[in-house]
């Protein structure tokens, strides 16, 4: 090809001249047209700058990633919530307040059943929890511009929400509780589970948001310190929950001892009902077998485990003349796998079990006393009056 073509051609390109024109004007000045286009196609190739791509639109969650989302959430709450009383129950156990019990009764004293369901969900639902947050996790690792859902954005902030209303209100509860005179040992260690626990949602969730919400660099270090935490936390609290409450083989035994418990107050009260329709005691467990009024009292008159009949003796009878009082006097007996002195109300919170709900192990027996008083209209409630002073 002709230099001196290309040459010219390159000069009326730095002219700002089109390469329709220059084509025109080569062409009517006799240039064969396969020459002019060979030329222009030639200096007008140089490298041209590289075009900007159209951005892609954002991957969408799938209905797999919404659903363990929500699972989680659900999970966090179970786990949360069984972790506090969990922790709660161990601390009444092994803190008790006199103050508390005085002004809210048996609701705030040790309860195994408490234990043991609080134990049962942390071990199946912290698994799955940390299992629904690792999924969560690993979906958005791999599709940095993955969009989330509107939905899901707003059930992490209200839990943020949440746990932020419970930190402050359980640094309220503290110092008002203070000022109220009720700061015990008991009530810091209360305040101090509600706050780690909150705590640590909160700090969770606010990294969470900043690594998939506003694609901020976040270190996988402060997660994995939340996690050695909360392993900790679960894995004491089961430890603990099982010393307070004890083995599920001492749960058995102990369901065994409140049997016993409700059948031998319920042959006590069948005696006293006796007593106080006939004004003496029975001569043995068998003299109600006969007798509807007494049926229902005395419907298990046997132990459990052994069906051996529980030992009952009449013991004497007097009569309080200035009062027309009888007291009567009967030893009743009962055999048990294991002891509540000391822990009866945590134990066996329903008070109708009366003096039996604390008993030592083995074979254990009571005198008990019914007072029936006597009139000439009938025999009155049986109870124990007042001394009445004589001369």
């Amino acid at each position: 090809m002709n230099k001196a073509l290309q040459n010219y051609t390159k000069e009326l390109l730095k002219q700002n001249k089109s390469i329709e024109a220059i084509r025109q004007n080569l062409l009517s000045a006799g240039w064969k047209e396969n020459d002019v286009d060979q030329a222009l196609s030639t200096v007008s190739s140089s490298p041209a700058l590289p075009t900007v791509p159209p951005p892609l639109s954002p991957e969408k969650i799938s209905m797999v990633e919404i659903f363990v989302n929500f699972l989680s959430f659900i999970l966090l709450g179970i786990v949360a919530t069984s972790l506090g009383v969990l922790y709660f129950q161990i601390i009444n156990r092994y803190f008790p307040d006199i103050l508390a019990e005085i002004s809210y009764g048996r609701n705030i004293r040790f309860q195994v059943s408490a234990v043991h369901y609080s134990i049962a969900s942390l071990i199946v639902g912290f698994p799955l929890y940390v299992w629904a947050l690792w999924f969560w996790f690993k979906n958005f690792k791999r599709a940095h511009e993955k969009a989330e859902s509107r939905l899901t954005k707003w059930i992490t902030y209200i839990v943020l929400l949440a746990a932020s209303i419970t930190i402050i209100g359980d640094l309220i509860a503290a110092i008002f509780s203070f000022l109220q005179g009720e700061l015990s040992t008991r009530f810091l260690l209360k305040a101090l589970t509600i706050l780690v626990i909150t705590g640590l949602i909160f700090i969770f969730y606010f990294l969470e948001r900043k690594k998939i919400h506003y694609k901020k660099e976040v270190t996988t270090a402060p997660f994995r310190v939340l996690l050695g935490i909360s392993v900790v936390l679960v894995i004491a609290g089961i430890v603990f929950g099982f010393f307070a409450a004890g083995t599920p083989g001492q749960e058995r035994l102990r369901k065994f001892d409140r049997e016993r418990v409700r059948n031998l107050q319920s042959i006590a009260n069948g005696i006293d009902m006796f007593a106080r329709d006939n004004l003496r005691l029975p001569d043995s467990l068998d003299e109600f077998k006969n007798n509807t009024r007494y049926n229902f009292y005395i419907a298990n008159t046997t132990d459990p485990v052994t069906k051996k009949v529980y030992e009952y003796r009449p013991l004497s009878t007097s009569l309080d003349t200035p009062n027309m009082a009888f007291d009567f006097h009967y030893e009743l007996c009962g055999i048990f796998a294991l002891s509540t002195i000391g822990e009866s109300y945590g134990r066996y919170p329903k008070p109708e079990f009366g003096s039996w709900e604390e008993h030592g192990q083995g074979k254990v027996c009571k005198t008990q006393t019914i007072t029936a008083l006597q009139r000439e209209g009938g025999i009155l409630e049986p109870r124990r009056l007042p001394p009445v002073p004589r001369d």
